[in-house]
């Protein structure tokens, strides 16, 4: 399998065979949301001494922005519903609810304070961080424009972002979670559970 940039990708004629270890289906899933949480990642720069909080850390980006916040040694916090504590969890994150009074819950759980968030949803992660006294320079948003807030998105990641996600998944340090896949003839089912909140992981279609 070859897998090629998807729009806002960094090149057009730009495609990668899959590497050695990595299943066709799990490579798909490696080009816009392995290398947009990678950008994300970037922005933010955690390490050992942050608590990063990751707004949507359930969906097809979290699971990657999870997963490389913890490889880089940072305490990762992230947003769901009650149905995906235990899923977080083994991502590596603690769970926290979200909707109104995020930040407090936040707080509870990490009265030393956050130092870094990533919001893969919308902007409730932004005000959430803000509000906990995370600097803008330090909070990130993919899905939404925020004053003063950097944004990322799959182009803006370093040259080799996806050599480095691919070679994690096939030492099996990174694992990416399937939630569903579906013949293309089902794709609009598939947009449908997509745009589910509750979704956990990926979601494939089978060409």
């Amino acid at each position: 399998m070859v897998i090629g940039p998807g729009r806002g990708e960094s090149a057009a004629n730009e495609a990668h065979h899959t590497p050695d270890g990595v299943d066709d289906r799990t490579a798909a899933t490696l080009t816009i949301a392995g290398r947009t949480a990678s950008a994300a990642l970037a922005v933010v720069d955690p390490g050992p001494d942050d608590t990063v909080l990751i707004g949507g850390a359930a969906g097809g980006v979290g699971v990657f922005a999870v997963q490389l916040a913890r490889i880089a040694g940072a305490r990762v916090i992230g947003t769901g519903s009650a149905t995906s504590s235990d899923f977080l969890r083994d991502l590596g994150a603690e769970p926290v609810a979200y909707g109104d009074g995020l930040a407090d819950r936040v707080r509870a759980l990490a009265p030393g304070g956050v130092t870094a968030a990533i919001d893969l949803h919308g902007t409730e992660t932004v005000h959430a961080a803000r509000e906990l006294g995370v600097p803008d320079g330090r909070i990130c948003t993919i899905a939404a424009q925020v004053d003063g807030v950097p944004t990322a998105n799959g182009a803006n990641a370093a040259p080799g972002a996806l050599e480095e996600i691919a070679r994690l998944v096939a030492a099996g340090r990174l694992r990416v979670p399937i939630a569903a896949s579906f013949p293309v003839e089902q794709i609009r089912r598939a947009a449908e559970l997509q745009a589910d909140r509750h979704v956990h992981g990926k979601v494939v279609i089978d060409l």
